[in-house]
This record gives C-alpha cells, structure tokens and sequence, in this order.
C-alpha cells in the first residue's frame, strides 16, 4: 500500500474542464424597409425620404450592419408633412433602443440572468461570451442591467392588479429576498414571490442598512401584501430589516446560499491550494 502525505498529487489537470469553444457570430447586412404603403394619417402613398447610416446591432444570434429607409408623405394638407414626420419599420423600436446596438432579447437575457439566476455582472459578461459569443464589458452589463430593471419595473406597474389578484387567491404568501452583489458601490435586492415565481420588486440601493432596505421592502409589501413567510441571504442590512420592522414574520435562511458559503468555508483552502499547484505546471 502507498503512503501519501496529501491528496493534491492524485488531482492533475485533466480533471478541470477545458474552456468552451465560444460561438462564431452569424454576420449579416440588412437594410429594414418598410411595408407601408400610405400615410397612417390621410391615406396618401408614402414616399422614399432616405435610408440611415450603417448602425450596429448585436443579437443573441446576430451581429446586424443595419441600415433603416425612411418615408415621408408629401401632402400639404396632412399633418404629418406639416411636422415632417418620418415613417420606418415599427420593428426597429421593437427590436431595439435607440442609441444602443445591443438588441431587446440581450438587454432580456442580461435581467434575466441577474434577477432570476443570480449572476454577478463579471458572471454574466462570461456568460454570454461563452454561451452566445457576445463580447460586453462589466460598464455596459451594469447599463443594460439597469434598463432591464426599468423594463421590468414597468411591467409590473401595468400588470400590478393583476399580480395581486394572483396572490390574493393564495393560502399563503412567500417572498424570497435577496441582495445580489451588483458592484462595489451598489446592492440588487430583488423581491420575488416564491409560489408564482413573479419578480414583485427590485430596487438599486446605494445604501445597504436596515431602514433603506426597509423602505424597498415596505412599499412591495403595501403594492403587492405582507407575505406570510419570508426567505432571504444573511446580508446585514437585509436581516437588521427583517428583525427590527417584521420580527412577526417567519424568517429562513435560504438554503442554496446556506450550501454555498458552507462550500466556500469547506472548500477555499483546497481550492487555492489546487490553483496554486496548476499555476505551478503551467510551461
């Protein structure tokens, strides 16, 4: 029988997978005309104005050279020649804001994996790189992240009623609460009914102490009512909240970050201790 002194010397480098092959991008040039034929306002025919310049556009498939014709009615009595209003494809405001090149469905996504995934903006840039072959710095996911939450926001604010209907209707009321580490300066905290899975609120807080927190959380709860039970991380401010202003509401410690810092705690010193023994092997 061999003897060992560590375990280190049985774990090579095969054992850490190879990075991902990052997608090739699809290029495409288009020139987005548009189908109208007449003037929306007094029914005379559309006539060509001019045609954009070349505009980027980067889709979760695409990387779009875009170019937009523009129309124009020339009847004197119409008030859309009088304000020389320009018609285009309604698909581009559809598709895209404006002075932006990244599309709706990344703007999506990028929210998608903050609030529902609970991804780091670092964790998202190489997301999509890897998983979409979408090259995005850590600057622009905050920016779009936060067009996201705008989008977001909006949404639930036309469907609030509705919401609360759904929720009115259940037993029981559980929200999770969690603060995601946006930056060095900000939190995310994202409200989400646990039931449903409907994101209720979500708020950039400067600020990260009890009442601030608090105060997010009181107006979800006063638009969208108090939750019978609660489930949240161990951020400081968060449980400050929950134990100063709702100590009457059942409060657990969500068990998926339980797991990981437990894993973290487990786990770091054979984790550095594996880097440092790979960097160590590197030519």
């Amino acid at each position: 029988m061999e003897t060992a002194t560590s375990l280190l010397d049985f774990i090579k480098d095969e054992f850490v997978p190879e990075p991902k092959e990052i997608p090739e991008r699809i290029q495409k040039e288009i020139k987005l005309d548009l189908e109208e034929l007449f003037c929306p306002f007094c029914g005379h025919p559309l006539e060509y104005y001019y045609i954009s310049k070349v505009r980027p556009l980067i889709t979760l498939k695409y990387d779009i050279s875009l170019r937009v014709v523009h129309k124009r009615c020339v009847n004197e009595g119409c008030v859309a020649a009088a304000v020389n209003r320009r018609f285009y494809n309604p698909s581009l405001d559809l598709c895209m804001l404006p002075k932006k090149m990244y599309a709706m469905d990344v703007i999506l996504l990028i929210g998608y994996l903050i609030q529902q995934e609970n991804k780091t903006e670092e964790e998202v840039v190489k997301y999509l790189l890897e998983e979409h072959g979408i090259t995005i710095s850590q600057p622009s996911v905050n920016n779009y992240k936060r067009i996201a939450l705008a989008l977001g926001e909006a949404l639930i604010m036309g469907n609030a009623e509705k919401i609360k209907s759904g929720l009115d209707d259940l037993s029981f009321r559980v929200y999770s609460i969690d603060g995601l580490n946006s930056n060095k300066s900000r939190i995310l905290f994202v409200i989400r009914d646990l039931i449903s899975g409907i994101i209720l609120g979500s708020a950039l807080l400067d600020k990260h102490d009890s009442d601030t927190i608090h105060d997010f959380m009181e107006a979800v709860f006063q638009k969208f009512g108090t939750p019978d039970y609660m489930v949240g991380d161990g951020e400081r401010g968060l449980i400050g909240a929950v134990r100063k202003y709702y100590s009457h509401i059942p409060y657990q410690y969500c068990q998926r970050h339980f797991l990981d810092n437990l894993g973290k705690d487990l786990m770091e010193a054979l984790y550095k201790a594996l880097k440092k023994n790979l960097i160590g092997k590197t030519p």
